[in-house]
């Protein structure tokens, strides 16, 4: 197949795509249109001639009165004159019988010497919907995990607060086995506690200030070795850090992040004191933020299943902890638009990375 019978089977291969789409000029004058654009203009009696092949599609939008048609004209208007090279923009185009939401997107380019704009409008009412499904379940969620929390305190604390007059008005009375038995209740109860408390944290983190402040990870980190000093000292940890740079994000939920990835560092160091590492890496616009420790390390199997609710790889008697910390660290760096992941040798301990946004317009 020569060149040229190649360039006459795109209109026939357009024309399959449930895509409304057509071709500018430089002027905004429409000089082919597919098959579902013309279906889309008869259906919505856009005009007497759904191909609208020959007027002048900026025109058309610039007649629109609504705010919506506005929008798309400013930035067709946009694209066509140079200023910028693509335009996207969601928008509701209601039928009589039918809610809808269409995704316009314009772009230019270039055939020799001419300049034209490719408009094209997808469907995306299915998409709309199913994240107007997630965003419900999602808020749903956090008001069960909400009311749950809060519901639970004030039994558990009942229960703890008994168990407690219980052992120091008759803990003479009680035989070896009764007190240990209140004292497993006990620390059962406060296990729960730390569950709830940590589940709150989880539903909540959506609910927090937009994460777009401009945060100096050093004085977050600063402040995470200040709340961790008597843990650290204790350990005999070793924590030591490059020069961490300034991001966009909210300090008090990175500051989560740090604190619990350096407890886990020292928690899981294994039989020799813990030796901590962080790091930053500049890529591109990112920083990759790295915690690395010398411990027991992280089966290759486990590496995403340590990231998920209430999964622990060790038994409270070996290791304390309610399993959500690295939950709720990567629920806080998914909502700064970052990825978190593990890398582990049981020989040479575990890396923790994160990526989060450079500060904008800083020098990082």
């Amino acid at each position: 197949m020569n060149a040229q019978e190649l360039e006459a089977l795109v209109p026939a291969a357009l024309d399959t795509l449930p895509i409304n789409f057509a071709i500018l000029d430089d002027d905004g004058t429409i000089l082919h249109t597919n098959h579902a654009w013309q279906e889309f203009g008869k259906s919505n009696g856009v005009d007497s001639r759904p191909d609208l092949i020959g007027t002048n599609y900026l025109e058309i939008t610039n007649r629109a009165e609504s705010e919506t048609g506005q929008t798309a004209a400013v930035g067709l208007s946009e694209v066509l004159a140079g200023d910028r090279e693509q335009f996207e923009f969601e928008y509701p185009c209601h039928s009589p019988n039918e809610q809808r939401w269409f995704l316009m997107r314009a772009a230019s380019f270039t055939d020799g010497d001419r300049r034209y704009v490719a408009v094209a409008h997808f469907d995306i009412t299915e998409r709309r919907e199913y994240q107007r499904r997630l965003e419900t379940s999602n808020e749903h969620f956090k008001q069960f995990a909400y009311a749950v929390s809060h519901d639970l305190r004030e039994p558990l604390r009942m229960v703890t607060r008994y168990l407690q007059l219980l052992e120091s008005q008759y803990g003479d009375e009680l035989d070896e086995d009764a007190s240990e038995f209140i004292e497993f209740a006990v620390d059962g109860a406060e296990r729960m506690r730390e569950m709830i408390e940590g589940l709150l944290k989880y539903s909540r983190v959506e609910t927090q200030d937009d994460p777009n402040d401009s945060v100096d990870l050093e004085t977050v980190l600063d402040d995470v070795l200040l709340d961790l000093d008597m843990r650290i000292e204790d350990a005999d940890a070793e924590i030591t850090s490059e020069s961490l740079p300034t991001v966009t994000g909210d300090a008090s939920q990175l500051r989560h992040v740090f604190q619990n990835l350096l407890d886990n560092a020292i928690e899981y160091s294994g039989e020799q004191a813990a030796r901590v590492r962080i790091s930053a890496t500049l890529d591109e616009d990112e920083w990759i933020i790295s915690v690395s420790d010398e411990g027991i390390g992280i089966d290759s199997a486990d590496a995403d299943r340590v990231f998920e609710m209430f999964q622990r790889l060790h038994s409270y008697e070996e290791h304390a902890g309610t399993g959500i910390g690295l939950a709720l660290c990567k629920r806080i760096v998914e909502r700064h638009d970052g990825d978190i992941w593990i890398t582990s040798d049981s020989k040479d301990g575990a890396t923790f990375s994160f990526t989060i946004p450079a500060a904008r317009g800083r020098d990082n």
